[in-house]
């Protein structure tokens, strides 16, 4: 193993209320501790989340091609991902839910899912219950982002939902290993051909692929010869690197991204979870950019150091340039990536969705635990 590489270091564990590891998983096999024993996936043991070690970068531009390099130690012209500076400080480590978020229901002390619904509000207790990553169920959805902050911020000090630089870390890995936008030929559609019905209590009305589908393969990535057809309940996943449904089944809610505050569609970021709020500047840094004004596939992204926000949707499609596609609105707009389980072609690791507003909470909407 090169310790250049910090994909290679990614790996799936059990990471407890306090932030600390309880103990990790086998790399082939996720039903398994490393030392071979029986994992415990269902909560007992903490959250089921992928490691991801610290990693310096270096990007440029030459004409209008964009490079970037990675590596897990210092050297010169590097510096380290945003994602890493966490709260002010320089952290050794990031931790991403290895599946879509469920949500610990305090009244009963049961792991819960979102079911089939738009508006989730009045089945939850913001101030108890907590955001999850476990085996076994169903992802939560029906959920505005502002929930989703508060019950990641119940799990724990230093937890929170998946925000802007730790999603852009992710997808600068995936990039760099393998060299092409294109992540859906690479590790396959994902739970992405699949429909919907209305809103409704019933679990089984939903396309949604229940979490741990991908436990078989521990800390491996798809490659597109797993389930992909659509279902209800849902069959289809990816994985990269141990994080499950990284895109399809459900959109993420990114947190630390504001769209659209002082003009339509800047951007304004953070990575101090004690500032993460919604339609607002304060304390945020401003990238300086304007995304693209119009919905599409992406052809061209804004030059971001360690980010990747579209500013082009003309000329490009499912297979060419980032081939993924940008959601966008005028006005004070929030952030989800991903895709859903109906997004087909137009979903993927690059795709990002700053359509809606604060208050939107919808069936195609989810969450991901991070710390």
């Amino acid at each position: 193993m090169s310790i250049h590489k910090p994909w290679e270091q990614m790996k799936r564990c059990l990471l407890k209320a306090d932030g600390t590891v309880n103990y990790y998983l086998d790399p082939t096999d996720s039903t398994k501790k490393a030392d071979g024993s029986a994992a415990t996936l269902t909560g007992a043991d903490g959250n089921v989340m992928v490691e991801i070690p610290k990693f310096y970068f270096k990007y440029w531009k030459n004409g209008d091609k964009f490079y970037w390099r990675v590596r897990t130690t210092p050297y010169s012209g590097y510096k380290v991902h945003p994602a890493f500076i966490k709260n002010g400080v320089e952290v050794d480590y990031r931790y991403i839910g290895a599946y879509d978020a469920c949500y610990l229901d305090a009244t009963d002390s049961t792991y819960k899912a979102g079911l089939n619904l738009d508006d989730m509000t009045s089945n939850l207790d913001l101030a108890n219950d907590k955001l999850a990553s476990v085996s076994g169920v169903y992802p939560l959805v029906g959920v505005t982002r502002d929930e989703c902050r508060d019950l990641a911020a119940n799990v724990g000090t230093g937890f929170r939902q998946q925000d802007f630089w730790l999603t852009c870390a992710v997808q600068m890995l995936y990039l760099v290993e393998y060299g092409t936008f294109y992540s859906q030929n690479e590790l396959g559609d994902g739970n992405t051909n699949g429909s919907y019905v209305g809103s409704s209590s019933s679990q089984s009305d939903s396309p949604h692929t229940v979490a741990g589908a991908s436990n078989a393969l521990g800390n491996a990535s798809t490659d597109g010869t797993q389930p992909s057809a659509g279902a209800k309940p849902g069959t289809a996943y990816m994985s990269y690197r141990g994080i499950e449904n990284f895109f399809g089944n459900c959109w993420n809610w990114v947190d630390g991204f504001n769209i659209g505050i002082v003009v339509d569609r800047d951007a304004f970021v953070s990575n101090n979870d004690a500032d993460f709020a919604d339609n607002t500047s304060t304390n945020y840094t401003d990238l300086g950019i304007t995304m693209a004004s119009a919905n599409g596939y992406v052809q061209n992204i804004a030059d971001v150091p360690g980010a990747f926000l579209p500013n082009d949707t003309t000329g490009a499609s499912s297979s060419t340039y980032l081939t993924d596609y940008l959601f966008q609105n005028t006005g004070n707009r929030v952030a989800l990536c991903g895709g859903y389980a109906a997004n087909g072609a137009n979903a993927g690791a690059f795709a990002w969705h700053v359509y809606d507003s604060s208050s939107r909470a919808n069936r195609f909407f989810g969450a991901r635990l991070a710390f």
